[in-house]
């Protein structure tokens, strides 16, 4: 029991739990402020420059709000879930990648090329139609949030978090875990249900916890689990296990980034027809580029040619230190 209480992997659940409380109990209250904020003219009796803030505060919905807030609780219990962890840089078992440059490079061509291929024949047979055309400031702007995203997800997931629970479990169970957590991480957004409520349907006390409760109330529909959230535990898998192969973040954030890029592109330019409705031709292919069956298989088969690239590289290294010894 003990050990139970003790483990990486009940601090993460603690963590979730924590956060989704936190989230949910602030939801409301940030809700109707930041509509007071905008209703009384705050911030323009305080002399802020507050038209552009007033209005995004304004037209944003609850589910904005409820997002916005579970991201505070997150960062409220980070601190103390990273103190519990009592981690040194030993512990992670991270090491320093000589390759690190065409790791990142080739992960991100895998990652956004398949993405791109599986797109381009989505608009081929007209399940996608064009929607904006392409700038290079849209496609720079893609690629910083990209690449920030990557960066930061894959320090905290697949470096401190899988670290931490590879201490205390076998490297195949750390990584399922931590996978499903990623997924589930990801999929804590509110239903459209619950994200266009009304003023008057918002209530200081109960309305973020019911929210919450049809969160997790989608995962039994298999339409909400084709719809993406399997893609993202196949995400997670691959980005798992290429952190434990290689024993570094770049492979990991080379593959996120070229995902994130390829995706957000994509949402930018495409739009699914209205023939075919919200949900298109589930399970196989969803509203966008990375829900459905499709692109899930996707990411296994993007994993494949990643671990096809380490085995190469590891070739080509092994020849060159043959080549340097001493021949008798």
């Amino acid at each position: 029991m003990l050990k139970s209480i003790r483990s990486d992997s009940l601090k993460l659940v603690t963590w979730l739990v924590c956060s989704l409380i936190i989230g949910a109990a602030l939801a409301p209250f940030l809700y109707h402020g930041c509509k007071a904020l905008v209703q009384f003219r705050v911030l323009e009796s305080m002399g802020l420059p507050g038209q552009w803030l007033e209005d995004k505060l304004d037209n944003a919905h609850f589910g904005r709000y409820f997002n916005r807030s579970m991201l505070i609780g997150a960062l409220v219990c980070m601190y103390p879930l990273i103190r519990s962890f009592k981690l040194k840089k030993s512990h992670l078992g991270l090491q320093r990648n000589m390759h690190w440059k065409t790791d990142f490079g080739i992960g991100f061509v895998l990652a956004s090329g398949i993405l791109l291929i599986f797109g381009i024949i989505y608009m081929q047979l007209g399940i996608f139609e064009a929607k904006n055309s392409f700038s290079e400031k849209v496609l720079l702007k893609f690629l910083i949030s990209a690449l920030a995203v990557a960066v930061l997800e894959e320090f905290l997931f697949r470096g401190l978090l899988l670290g931490a629970v590879m201490r205390t479990a076998r490297p195949f169970y750390a990584l399922i875990f931590v996978s499903f957590f990623f997924a589930l991480i990801h999929f804590l957004k509110p239903p459209l249900n619950c994200a266009r409520l009304a003023d008057q349907d918002i209530h200081y006390f109960g309305t973020g916890f019911w929210t919450v409760g049809q969160i997790f109330a989608q995962f039994d529909n298999p339409v909400f689990i084709a719809k993406g959230f399997a893609t993202l535990f196949a995400v997670g898998l691959v980005l798992g296990w290429a952190r434990i192969r290689t024993s570094s973040l770049w492979l990991c954030m080379g593959l996120h980034a070229g995902w994130v890029f390829c995706v957000k592109a994509y949402d930018y330019h495409s739009l699914a027809p209205k023939k075919y409705g919200q949900d298109l031709i589930l399970p196989y292919i969803g509203s966008d580029l990375k829900e459905g069956m499709i692109p899930f298989c996707g990411v296994f088969l993007t994993g494949a040619l990643a671990s096809i690239w380490l085995r190469i590289r590891k070739n080509k290294v092994q020849l060159a230190q043959n080549k340097k010894l001493p021949t008798n």
